[in-house]
């Protein structure tokens, strides 16, 4: 029996996951992908942190969440209690002490942007701020929703289109520094449109590195199918979202995106607030495990733990209650073919489609399939089939960004033989060693053709286990 969920999982890392005790045990319960958020990350700690997954956990994926260009409040160390009706000031941000009645924040030109009668939202919605009038550089509120006023939290403006730089500093030097040492993925904050994927493409240059476009805000959604075409995935970031849009909107775009991507084959990440009472408490509450089992029901390849595993109490419980929790939505499903093309071939594509009709019909057990591109492990993976897909490659960051996708189990074998009966051989016999397979099992493989001078390339051969290991 499996022991983890073809559903996977993200992780943040932050404080109370930097121990190698902790994190090892969090892979074991499904942890696939560290994410490292340079909103919080300085320099430092995405080298200490990528280095250490490197040395203790070379197979799991890593991801760099670019801080993007989100605005915070600034220039107060001490929590500040903002009253309903209360008036403030916004001015930008200098290097000394906020004076009282004023709040800095990180957008020197928010004067430019809005009217009065804007709505300004900080800390997700928490706080509710109207604008009265501006002076010079200065943003005149009337404070509608008070609450406490923590330091760094977040600045969001509604239905206004703020003019910000190509890419921020920080961003250009953290993109380097992931390309550079072998990230898996990088997932940029606050993509609008195309340019601004074109921004991040121009640095991160020739790269094997993956892209994975955040959508959080109303531009992201108005353009979501331009920007879909020239990214690897789509993180459907909803904290930012469920702020700029009606919270009511979120979970309806949430399964549109999740089907597209599906449509696609590109990978999709539903994130924020999934287990968020795990933050403090050691099991969720009855709605986030809804939550968690709906985004497994709606198709979603993986689910991402953001503050539950970098700052949270129990970060390893959060891991384990949520591979639980997609386990059993998974048992309730049936294969979930979808129509569309990706980037495979349209042969590969019709090839990949019938598997959902043959793994029912003959009960196969699994797919192998040999892979040095990804292309037919992801056209498969999309169908979301019950069985594991064994994606076989002698390319170690294909295995690991393959393994996010649904399904999707990667196992490395050195040297890929030219000789397929052998290879086939080969693979059988460790995931049969394993014990994921029994002797009268039958399953799929797929690998490339030996024709000379072949335009199409690709076998489906079912075969059954004993066969292949005697």
């Amino acid at each position: 029996m499996q022991k983890l969920a073809h559903t996977k999982i993200i992780a943040t890392i932050g404080p109370s996951t930097w121990d190698d005790g902790v994190l090892l045990e969090m892979i074991d319960n499904g942890l696939q992908m560290a994410r490292i958020n340079a909103s919080f990350a300085d320099f430092n700690e995405l080298e200490r942190v990528s280095e250490q997954f490197r040395r203790i956990a070379p197979k799991v994926a890593i991801m760099l969440d670019t801080m993007g260009h989100k605005i915070r409040v600034t220039g107060f160390e001490e929590e500040r209690v903002l009253k309903e009706e209360d008036k403030i000031v916004l001015i930008p941000e200098t290097k000394t002490e906020s004076p009282a009645g004023t709040i800095q924040i990180t957008y020197p030109d928010l004067h430019k942007y809005v009217n009065k009668n804007n709505k300004i939202l900080i800390d997700d919605g928490n706080i509710v701020l109207v604008v009265e009038g501006i002076k010079a550089k200065e943003v005149h509120c009337k404070v509608k929703i008070g609450g406490v006023l923590k330091k760094r939290k977040t600045v969001n403006v509604p239905n206004v289109h703020l003019d910000f730089p190509t890419l921020p500093e920080k961003d250009v030097h953290d993109i380097r520094y992931a390309v550079e040492h072998n990230f898996d993925y990088i997932a940029a904050s606050f993509i609008r449109n195309v340019e601004d994927v074109e921004a991040v493409r121009k640095e991160m240059g020739e790269t094997d590195t993956k892209l994975i476009a955040k959508i959080e805000d109303t531009e992201g959604v108005e353009k979501f199918d331009e920007i879909l075409e020239v990214v690897d995935g789509i993180m459907v970031a909803r904290g930012d979202m469920g702020v700029e849009l009606p919270l009511e909107v979120v979970p309806i775009k949430q399964k549109q995106f999740i089907q597209k991507c599906r449509m696609a084959g590109k990978l999709v990440i539903v994130a924020t607030q999934m287990l968020e009472s795990m933050r403090e408490n050691h099991r969720p509450t009855r709605a986030e495990v809804s939550d968690v089992a709906n985004a497994v029901m709606d198709g979603t390849d993986a689910m991402m733990l953001s503050a539950e595993s970098s700052t949270g109490k129990y970060p390893l419980e959060a891991v384990t209650v949520m591979n639980t929790i997609a386990k059993e939505a998974e048992k309730a499903l049936k294969p979930q073919a979808v129509t569309g093309r990706t980037d495979a071939s349209e042969e590969t594509d019709a090839m990949c489609s019938t598997l959902v009709h043959l793994v029912e019909t003959l009960g196969l057990k699994g797919i192998v399939v040999i892979s040095q591109t990804g292309k037919t492990v992801r056209s498969i993976s999309r169908h979301r089939l019950k069985v594991p897909i064994w994606n076989v490659s002698n390319n170690v960051k294909l295995i690991r960004q393959t393994s996010l996708f649904r399904g999707v189990v990667g196992i490395y074998v050195k040297q890929i033989e030219t000789d397929r009966d052998k290879l086939t051989a080969k693979v059988a016999e460790i995931v049969y060693s394993q014990g994921l397979l029994d002797i009268n099992d039958k399953i799929a493989i797929i690998s490339g053709s030996s024709i000379k001078k072949k335009k199409l390339n690709s076998i489906l051969e079912i075969a059954q286990v004993k066969d292949l290991l005697d």
